[in-house]
């Protein structure tokens, strides 16, 4: 079981008609509520620091009011508080979840970095419905999962946890409720960060 350490809510990126004000605005609205509750000063994470500019409106309000950060760029004081990642690669939600710990967590996804893994596997709130998000998962399945990320304790670099995992993946993949999305949420889930989940994504590939 992951120990997760936050309290979570995403707004998925599954609505093309969905604009990213309509995506950021409850994102945000959530985690000030954390914040009051639990206390903290929130913390902005976004890939580069131009969506601080020209991001959306509650975006920039949320950068010029409180503390904001990259994976690339610009470093804030280190504490843990409560996050708003806004358009998150994998990267980012490495940095996010390190700064969210004994927290809360918000995230608005990006289709380019898909999370609903992560979400299942962090029991995030869906803020478009209110609900927890559904765990399509069977236990086996899950089990899997967790196999896979015991054997990625070296970030999945060439050896025996790669080959072992490649073994498993083979297998996985096949089932029904399991997709490349779901494997790599998990991992992000646990704490894996970019470049361990890119070589799990090249294993992937080569076993698909």
């Amino acid at each position: 079981m992951t120990i997760v350490t936050y309290t979570a809510a995403w707004v998925p990126d599954d609505d093309p008609e969905r604009s990213w004000d309509e995506a950021a605005e409850p994102a945000a609205a959530w985690l000030l509520e954390q914040a009051h509750v639990l206390g903290g000063q929130p913390l902005l994470v976004t890939p580069t620091q131009q969506q601080w500019q020209a991001g959306p409106d509650v975006i920039r309000r949320f950068a010029r009011t409180y503390e904001a950060t990259t994976s690339r760029g610009r470093g804030a004081q280190f504490r843990q508080r409560p996050v708003l990642a806004y358009v998150p690669d994998y990267g980012d939600m490495y940095l996010a979840a390190s700064y969210a710990r004994n927290s809360a967590l918000a995230v608005v996804e990006s289709h380019t970095a898909p999370l609903i893994g992560w979400a299942m596997e962090v029991q995030a709130v869906d803020l478009t419905t209110g609900a927890v998000t559904a765990d399509t998962r069977s236990p086996e399945q899950r089990q899997e999962l967790e196999r896979i990320h015991g054997y990625g304790n070296n970030g999945w670099t060439r050896g025996f946890g790669a080959d072992r995992s490649a073994s498993i993946l083979e297998d996985l993949l096949r089932q029904d409720a399991i997709d490349t999305d779901i494997v790599v949420g998990h991992m992000v889930a646990h704490g894996h960060d970019k470049r361990s989940v890119a070589r799990l994504m090249k294993i992937i590939d080569n076993v698909r």
